[in-house]
C-alpha cells in the first residue's frame, strides 16, 4: 500500500474539485491536444500503410521488379536459356522474356500512344500478378482456345478476320478512349526497327501496322491504365522480323521486392557467371518507380515528427497545468512532508497527476482514432460523394482513391510516444513541488 500511495494521492489531486478555472481548462486542453494528435497520426499512418500496400499490389503487380535489357536497337538471342538460368538464381523468384515496343493503338480514327509489352503469357503471369486486374475478357493465354474453337457467332465471314487476328490486352483507359470492347479490332502502329534493317539507317521510317483483336481489358486504377498493353511475344517477333528465340528484355521478380535494387544485381551476376550474355544492362523498379516508395517513407517520417510536435504542445499545457496545481496544493504538500512523506514521493505524486492528462488524451485518441483509421477509405469516399470532388486525381497519382491499412503496432508506437512524452513533461513541475518547505508554508510566511 505504501508503494501505491503516491499514485493514489496523485489521482486524488487530479480528480479534486478544488481547481482554479484556468488550471482545469489547461488540464482538459492538454488531454484534448494529445487525443487530436493521436487521432491524426493514426489516420495518417494507416493511409501511408495503404499507399504502400497499393504500391506493392497494383504498381509492382503489373511492372517487373527488375529487368535486364541490351543496348538500344539490339536484341538478346538465345533468350530462353538465359531466362532459365536467371530464374535459377537464389535472388530471383521468376523470369520471363519480353519485347517492349512503343507505338500507337488506333480504332475508329482515334489514336493513343502505348507501350506494348509482348510476352509469353504463361511465363509472364509468374512474374506479374495481372490476373486480379483483368476487368473483362482474359489474358493472352486464352487466345489460342478462342482461335481454335471459335464461338458460333464468329463463324460468319464478316467476323472471320477478327477471330483470326491475334489478341491484345488493353488498359481500361486506352479501351475507353478508343471506344473498343472485347472482340473488337484495334490496329497497332509502330516505327520500331526491324532486325533486317541496318542500324545505320538514317531518316524517318514508315510506320508498320498490324491488326489485333481485343481479348482482355486491364484495369489497375491509375496512370498505367492509359499507357500499357500486352500482346503475344510470337506476334511481336513476326512484326519485327526477329529470330524465334529472341527478345529485347528479360523481366524478373526478385525474392524480396523491397530489396530489388541489390537482388537484381545478384541475379545479373549469376547470369553473367554462367553464360556469355554480351553487353546487358540491369535496372530495378526502384530506379523507375522508387520515388513513390521513398515518398511514402518520407511522409511516414514526417507524420512521426508531426506527432512529436503536436504532443509537445500538449505537454506544454501539462507543464502549465501542473505548475498551477503545485501552487494550488502547496499547503497539502507541506502537510504531507511534515507527516514524513518523502520528497521523492512528492515528485511521484505530481508525475502521476500530470501523466493522467496525457494518458487520458492518449486513450481517447486510440478509442476514436482506431475506427477512423480502419474506415478511412469509406469515410473519405463518403466526403467525396457529398461534396463532389476527388482527393486524389487518377490522372496524377497511381490510384484514384485514399487507401487504408491499419497496423496495431502503429497504435502501440503512437500511444507509447505520447505517454512517455507526457511523463517527461511532469519532471520540472514535480521537482518544483518537491522543493516546497513545510515550515514556511504552514507558518503562513
Amino acid at each position: 500500500m505504501h508503494k501505491l500511495l503516491p499514485a493514489l494521492i496523485g489521482f486524488r489531486f487530479s480528480s479534486s474539485g478544488r481547481k482554479t478555472m484556468m488550471s482545469g481548462f489547461i488540464s482538459k486542453a492538454s488531454a484534448i491536444g494529445a487525443a487530436i494528435g493521436v487521432i491524426a497520426i493514426l489516420a495518417g499512418l494507416s493511409a501511408m500503410n495503404g499507399f504502400e500496400r497499393e504500391l506493392r499490389y497494383r504498381v509492382l503487380g503489373v511492372i517487373p521488379a527488375a529487368e535486364i535489357y541490351p543496348v538500344e536497337g539490339e536484341y538478346i538471342l538465345g533468350v530462353s536459356e538465359k531466362t532459365r538460368i536467371l530464374a535459377e538464381s537464389p535472388a530471383v523468384a521468376a523470369a520471363a522474356p519480353e519485347i517492349i515496343i512503343n507505338g500507337l493503338v488506333s480504332a475508329g480514327g482515334v489514336y493513343k500512344g502505348v507501350q506494348v509489352r509482348a510476352v509469353d503469357p504463361q511465363a509472364e503471369l509468374e512474374v506479374l500478378h495481372l490476373s486480379p486486374f483483368i476487368r473483362e475478357g482474359s489474358f493472352l493465354a486464352a487466345d489460342n482456345n478462342s482461335a481454335e474453337n471459335p464461338s458460333p457467332e464468329n463463324h460468319s465471314p464478316e467476323n472471320a478476320s477478327e477471330t483470326e487476328a491475334p489478341g491484345i490486352v488493353l488498359g481500361s483507359r486506352i479501351a475507353r478512349k478508343l471506344g473498343v470492347k472485347i472482340g473488337d479490332s484495334a490496329e497497332f502502329l509502330m516505327a520500331a526497327q526491324k532486325a533486317s534493317e541496318s542500324r545505320d539507317q538514317s531518316g524517318p521510317r514508315a510506320l508498320s501496322s498490324a491488326r489485333f483483336r481485343v481479348t482482355g481489358i486491364l484495369e489497375i486504377g491509375g496512370q498505367l491504365d492509359a499507357a500499357v498493353a500486352f500482346i503475344n511475344i510470337n506476334e511481336a517477333r513476326k512484326l519485327l522480323d526477329l529470330p524465334e528465340d529472341s527478345a529485347n528484355n528479360i523481366a524478373f521478380r526478385t525474392a524480396d521486392i523491397l530489396q530489388a535494387g541489390t537482388e537484381c544485381m545478384d541475379g545479373a551476376r549469376y547470369l553473367a557467371q554462367r553464360v556469355s550474355a554480351g553487353n546487358l544492362y540491369v535496372r530495378s523498379w526502384m530506379s523507375v518507380q522508387g520515388r513513390l516508395y521513398k515518398d511514402i517513407q518520407m511522409i511516414r517520417s514526417i507524420l512521426y515528427l508531426a506527432l512529436f510536435l503536436v504532443i509537445s504542445v500538449a505537454c506544454f499545457n501539462i507543464v502549465s497545468s501542473l505548475i498551477m496545481a503545485v501552487n494550488d496544493k502547496r499547503s497539502e504538500v507541506a502537510i504531507l512532508l511534515s507527516m514524513g512523506y518523502s520528497r521523492l514521493a512528492v515528485m511521484e505524486t505530481f508525475a502521476v497527476q500530470g501523466a493522467i492528462s496525457g494518458c487520458a488524451g492518449t486513450l481517447a485518441g486510440i478509442i476514436l482514432g482506431v475506427p477512423l483509421a480502419v474506415n478511412l477509405s469509406e469515410i473519405v469516399s463518403g466526403i467525396e460523394h457529398v461534396f463532389g470532388f476527388h482527393v486524389l486525381n487518377q490522372n496524377v497519382y497511381f490510384i484514384g482513391f485514399v487507401p487504408t491499412e491499419f497496423h496495431w503496432q502503429d497504435a502501440v508506437y503512437v500511444a507509447g510516444i505520447a505517454v512517455i512524452m507526457s511523463f517527461m513533461a511532469t519532471v520540472i513541475p514535480a521537482i518544483m513541488a518537491s522543493k516546497i518547505k513545510p515550515a514556511r508554508e504552514l507558518s503562513g510566511k
